[in-house]
């Protein structure tokens, strides 16, 4: 802690990854900021030539101090740019799951990918292209930028390449959306075509040896595939499933805010791409050298057949059974993953209890996922947006004489410990994140939302009293959207336009 060098940073990084795999919460991320501000102040989050650090103009800005002496060959410079990327793989990993902002930003960010193990290994000095970690309009780069040499790169240069796209993602889906005003959806809607297009390009552009999945039914493919290669698309189609699941299953909806079909077909796509991944691993003894990432993939393929069968089929998927057994052995490694598969196991275990004490009437699946579903959704609001309660009387619900700022969408309680695993499951499904208007916001003529623009109230119309007077009317959104999801293919939204250019993939 004393001494920042090199040898330190790559021993918190080992410490970071042992947290990690041990839970996802405070431990983690608290080691993840030291580990993050370290790199940055040690220099690592840049290349020696990067503009930052040597710009090739006159400048009168601070420029970037470097502490560290210059490497003495190729393999201690690429040993130190691999050591950041690890860190800013652990640090996206750490955030992806939360609503937090990433403790690495990427304005600090100004380094080339790593080349290929080999070259590496044989202490072979190549060049490799810059990472761009925001997206920059045609003529943005700088000449120096634009060099690119795909043959030095290898698969954890690509799982660079698409845990960026994967951060745009997040940040994307942490902006809130008024789904009652056409503008926002449209905006919303135009962002999340081109982070789609974004992910497609990104895929199409593979070389074959990285980007063909078709190599894992190859004869021998065993001996050519690692685990580099296993991320790289395990990360990708988790991507999907972040991206699509904000349109396929949104927790909300309005006239103008509606469920995309062809956005279901593509999570059910990846997590069908995640299952064949997983029965490789499983087959070719990859399990063991995998880490915390591949359970969260295997976490998020199975959370998201609870939430296609809790709103869509109304009965549960049986590759379910696949992604729990496979965390429960990861689980031996990994704390994390043994904690994934208890949830689900938990969440299963409930609905076939339900089904047992049915009395000849058994509740639908539909019933009771959707239920868990909404404990999560109204637990995500009473820990994030907590009112206060400053008196009593009705009045206090509507912001008068002081009272809370935001109406009150779930009756206050005390969540059950067993309610916080709930919140475990469902909450990286509650999008889109909505904006909460003040009390003074509110008035007539608000369609799509129970008098409330952009609020947490949402209902098939506008307020009947036309008065925007909320009290005793107001519901949870979750009552009209959770169990909602059937919509007419031939009207979805991300299908008729860009005639199907966004399908692909």
């Amino acid at each position: 802690m004393e001494n920042s060098s090199v040898k330190a940073l790559q021993a918190l990084v080992i410490l970071a990854l042992d947290l990690i795999g041990s839970s996802n919460g405070p431990p983690g991320w608290n080691i993840m900021a030291l580990i993050t501000r370290s790199v940055v102040q040690l220099g690592l989050a840049v290349e020696s030539n990067s503009f930052s650090v040597s710009p090739n103009y006159t400048s009168i800005y601070t420029l970037r101090a470097m502490v560290l002496p210059e490497p003495k060959d190729f393999i201690e410079e690429e040993s130190r740019r691999r050591l950041f990327w690890m860190i800013y793989l652990l640090d996206r990993y750490a955030t992806i799951s939360t609503a937090f902002e990433f403790a690495l930003d990427d304005k600090e960010i100004d380094r080339t990918l790593p080349c290929r193990d080999d070259l590496w290994i044989k202490n072979q000095k190549v060049d490799t292209r810059w990472f761009r970690p925001e997206d920059r309009p045609d003529g943005g780069t700088p000449p120096e930028y634009e060099m690119n040499k795909p043959e030095n790169l290898g698969a954890f240069s690509y799982y660079i390449e698409i845990l960026g796209i994967f951060s745009k993602i997040h940040k994307f889906l942490k902006l809130p959306v008024d789904i009652s005003a056409l503008s926002d959806v449209e905006q919303w809607q135009l962002r999340y075509k081109e982070l789609d297009n974004m992910l497609t390009s990104w895929k199409f552009g593979l070389p074959g040896e990285y980007g063909n999945m078709a190599k894992l039914f190859q004869p021998g493919s065993a001996k050519t595939l690692n685990c580099g290669w296993v991320m790289l698309h395990a990360t990708y189609h988790t991507a999907v499933i972040r991206l699509h699941s904000s349109a396929a299953y949104p927790t909300t909806r309005s006239p103008i805010f509606t469920p995309s079909y062809s956005a279901s077909q593509r999570c059910h796509g990846a997590v069908e791409n995640i299952a064949a991944l997983g029965e490789f691993v499983l087959a070719n003894g990859l399990l063991p050298k995998l880490g915390p990432p591949f359970a969260f993939t295997l976490w998020v393929a199975a959370r998201l057949l609870l939430v296609h069968g809790s709103t869509v089929e109304h009965k549960l998927s049986p590759q379910i059974a696949f992604f729990v057994d496979s965390l429960r052995e990861m689980g031996r490694f990994w704390p994390v993953a043994q904690r994934y598969c208890s949830l689900l196991e938990r969440v299963l275990d409930e609905h076939k209890d339900s089904e047992r004490q049915g009395d000849g009437v058994t509740p639908s699946s539909v019933k009771i996922l959707a239920d868990m579903r909404r404990t999560a959704f109204d637990l995500d609001f009473l820990i994030s947006h907590q009112p206060r309660h400053l008196g009593g009387g009705a009045d206090s619900r509507m912001g008068n004489g002081g009272f809370s700022r935001f109406p009150s969408v779930t009756p206050a309680r005390t969540p059950q410990p067993n309610d916080l695993e709930y919140l475990d499951v469902f909450d990286f499904f509650n999008v889109p994140r909505l904006p909460f208007a003040a009390p003074t916001d509110v008035g007539p003529g608000m369609n799509g939302t129970n008098g409330n623009p952009g609020g947490e109230m949402v209902t098939d119309g506008p307020n009947p009293n036309g008065n925007g007077n909320t009290n005793g009317t107001l519901q949870g959104a979750n009552e009209f959207n959770i169990t909602d999801f059937m919509v007419d293919a031939n009207r979805d939204w991300l299908f008729k336009q860009e005639g199907g250019k966004f399908l692909s993939g």
